[in-house]
């Protein structure tokens, strides 16, 4: 099950060949170029939006062997043949197969497991997920040191993936999910926290985003320091995960205002700090603490809602990934351009993420508190 996740960003893996792609086609634009990462992303959107009927038709298991079937074809297509339009309509498909599987990484044990069993794996899985990214990225950048077209092979995980599902994870029978099956439809809660979800996303996407801009304006223009801040940042997301399930235990729903008023301290801290080693540490704390807030929200909501709506619900909280993903440049860029204070500066959307980590934060902190005094939830 844990395996895929590693398989979940399968989406990014060529990004690390973007400017051997543009030498490779001179006469296409840039934006092109990108676009052949970004429009896998707006494909997956659709089978993700009909991942539960395809659930219901087809079972999960099969659903999920099917999505890493089609990613993998596709996704090795243009080793093959990279006339752009083939490259194109391939991580057009690829992108289909990604959104046939990814939700069902944490459907998976959500069906299969129950309390904190359910909150440790979960936990783990964010992590995996994390480090699975770092993997594709380190494996497709291997590859292309050899010959730019050897990346494509990262897509033969994919295979690999499917094979240990097909080998070790057990079926869910549809007939199980059918006998529960209602015209219920989403709770109020779980609204809000799918919401949430979109809000954390879209804040840890904008933090990423301008940390590049944020180190160039601090004099520090070297790209490896930023991949390296970037990389670490990873790698503390996953230990974040790995430790979700003790840390959980510690501090139940608190965890989540813990974790975005600490995130708030943190890039304060960032945006205040000269150094490169003290941004560092700084940026990275930010993503530890930050990390916890996920696999929060996705436990909450997996355990408010019925067994029939896991695969919905989960499609939903991978839309908010992807979306967040889309928007957080949008959001992020046009909020300085409004409130037009230091004009180009990255500090304006910066201290916009601590307000509203902090909002959030100090908002979820009342809000939990009043729950469990006065309504013993």
């Amino acid at each position: 099950m844990l395996s895929l996740s590693i398989v979940t960003g399968a989406i990014t893996a060529i990004t690390t060949i973007i400017p051997l792609i543009l030498k490779h086609y001179p006469g296409i634009s840039i934006s092109r170029i990108e676009t052949l990462v970004t429009i896998s992303s707006l494909s997956a959107l659709l089978t993700i939006l009909f991942n539960n009927k395809l659930v219901e038709k087809f079972g999960l298991k099969k659903t999920i062997l099917s999505g890493l079937v089609i990613g993998m074809i596709a996704g090795v297509i243009p080793f093959f043949n990279n006339d752009y339009l083939v490259f194109f309509i391939s991580r057009i498909i690829l992108g289909l197969g990604v959104g046939i599987y990814s939700p069902h990484a944490i459907t998976l044990i959500s069906i299969l497991y129950k309390g904190s069993e359910r909150a440790n794996l979960l936990g783990v899985q964010m992590g995996v997920g994390a480090f699975g990214n770092s993997i594709l990225l380190f494996f497709s950048g291997w590859l292309a040191k050899m010959n730019w077209h050897y990346t494509f092979f990262t897509y033969l995980w994919l295979g690999i993936v499917a094979l240990l599902v097909w080998l070790l994870v057990p079926e869910v029978h549809i007939d199980k999910i059918k006998d529960k099956k209602s015209t219920k439809s989403l709770s109020h809660s779980t609204t809000k926290y799918l919401i949430l979800s979109f809000v954390t996303f879209l804040i840890i996407w904008g933090v990423q985003l301008k940390i590049p801009t944020f180190l160039y304006e601090r004099a520090i223009v070297s790209s490896e320091k930023a991949g390296l801040i970037l990389g670490v940042m990873n790698i503390a997301g996953m230990l974040a995960g790995l430790s979700f399930g003790l840390m959980y235990k510690r501090f139940k729903l608190f965890l989540l205002p813990i974790g975005f008023l600490l995130a708030a301290l943190s890039v304060f801290g960032m945006i205040n700090s000269y150094s490169w080693m003290m941004i560092f540490i700084f940026a990275v704390l930010f993503n530890f603490v930050y990390s916890f807030t996920g696999p929060t929200i996705v436990l909450q909501v997996n355990q408010q809602v019925e067994e029939y709506q896991l695969t919905k619900v989960n499609s939903l909280i991978t839309m908010t990934t992807i979306l967040s993903s889309y928007a957080a440049p949008i959001v992020w860029n046009n909020l300085s351009k409004i409130i037009d204070f230091k004009e180009g500066s990255v500090l304006v959307p910066m201290y916009i993420m601590i307000l509203s980590l902090f909002f959030w934060g100090l908002f979820l902190m009342c809000y939990t508190t009043y729950k469990l005094r006065y309504k013993g939830e």
